[in-house]
């Protein structure tokens, strides 16, 4: 069994609150707030900072895992493939309209395209069903924006929707489905409004997500990639660098700060490949992370056009109902619970150190020893 070895991880930018600085504290009860008895204010407030580390470490993981199962094509042989499928319903004229599951309407909020993958591009079980691809992906949006994507947020390069042959085998079919999805996607988040699952200040559709997708049509088995660097590792972008996206404007650039161009990527272009009548269709086929990267400083155009566009910044991020101040707390309650399930189980004396305390109460026990054990290659030991 292979082990994580230390990477370097990007940081994220998170305003570093705690206890009454980021708002209502939870309320405790007697035997919950016992060990602040027994625990000198320096301990407590290192253990403290420990559990908060152990919890965002506990939630990005859980939040990798998500991905996972959302990057997972339906076919494949991973069990707890989750990803998104175009469907069709019935319209009242008679014929169907492509549509998304309601309950997935979420998903599309805070990316900044789409990610369509057709039944063409049929991934090699030994690549890990896609997660392959994932990871070629994350790096190539990590390297460019110059940050790790935010758990908090949700955000991320795509959304990957599954498209069988049943609903659409041809680009133009795709666009037009695109537009009716994002139509969807608005009405249903309009229609929520205050009662919606996730705060429409923080959650949304964004503009480049309706302005650009990308299609996924074909794969490449690349047999050397599953033989080990001199690191000891496989590499995502062994995979990645094989394959290609058609990117696709939609005609819909009205809230950009600019048109989409792909004059940049010109020199990069491959042959389309493409056998239906794009007509007027704006299309470029391109290799997999070149497009990443590009709609990656699509974004940090848009972000420097619109500010307060940009959900993360010092101008939002420190509303109370923010998810990172959310988080916060979040995190907060949770550490409380583990400190005072150790005082009620007798693990917290008056003798107890630091590092006794944190013996007892942290999931992560490497914490210390160093902080990037715990930020081990995205999705897949012995992957990077």
């Amino acid at each position: 069994m292979e082990t994580a070895v230390p990477i370097s991880s990007t940081p994220v930018w998170r305003p570093q609150v705690s206890g009454p600085d980021f708002g209502q504290r939870p309320n405790l009860d007697a035997p919950r707030r016992a060990f602040e008895e027994k625990l000198a204010p320096d301990v407590i407030a290192e253990v403290r900072e420990a559990l908060k580390r152990d919890w965002f470490i506990m939630e990005r993981n859980e939040h990798r895992r998500q991905l996972e199962n959302n990057w997972s094509p339906p076919d494949s042989l991973r069990l707890g493939s989750k990803m998104i499928r175009l469907d069709r319903s019935p319209h009242e004229r008679g014929n169907s309209l492509p549509v998304v599951a309601k309950w997935r309407v979420p998903s599309f909020c805070n990316k900044a395209t789409v990610f369509y993958w057709m039944q063409s591009a049929t991934v090699n079980t030994g690549d890990a069903d896609g997660l392959a691809i994932l990871g070629g992906i994350w790096n190539a949006w990590a390297d460019t924006l110059g940050r790790q994507p935010q758990f908090q947020l949700d955000d991320f390069f795509a959304v990957p929707v599954s498209v069988t042959k049943k609903n659409a085998t041809a680009v133009p079919e795709i666009l037009r489905a695109h537009q009716y999805i994002c139509s969807q996607v608005r009405g249903t988040l309009e229609k929520k409004g205050a009662s919606a699952e996730r705060d429409p200040r923080y959650f949304g559709l964004h503009p480049l997500c309706e302005a650009l997708i990308a299609v996924f049509d074909e794969y490449k088995f690349v047999g050397p990639s599953y033989i080990k660097q001199a690191d000891g590792f496989r590499h995502y972008d062994n995979v990645a660098q094989h394959q290609s996206i058609l990117l696709v404007r939609t005609g819909k650039e009205d809230r950009l700060s600019a048109p989409i161009r792909f004059d940049s990527l010109k020199d990069k272009a491959l042959p389309l490949a493409r056998n239906e009548d794009m007509g007027i269709i704006d299309i470029i086929r391109i290799p997999l992370q070149v497009g990443v990267r590009f709609v990656a400083n699509l974004l940090l155009r848009e972000e420097a056009a619109f500010p307060e566009s940009v959900l993360g910044g010092p101008h939002i991020s420190k509303e109370l109902d923010h998810p990172f101040i959310k988080c916060e707390r979040e995190a907060f309650a949770w550490g409380e619970r583990q400190l005072a399930r150790a005082q009620e189980q007798g693990k917290i004396s008056l003798s107890s150190t630091a590092a006794d305390v944190k013996e007892e109460v942290l999931l992560h026990k490497r914490l210390d020893e160093n902080l990037e054990y715990y930020a081990p290659p995205p999705f897949k030991l012995g992957w990077v």
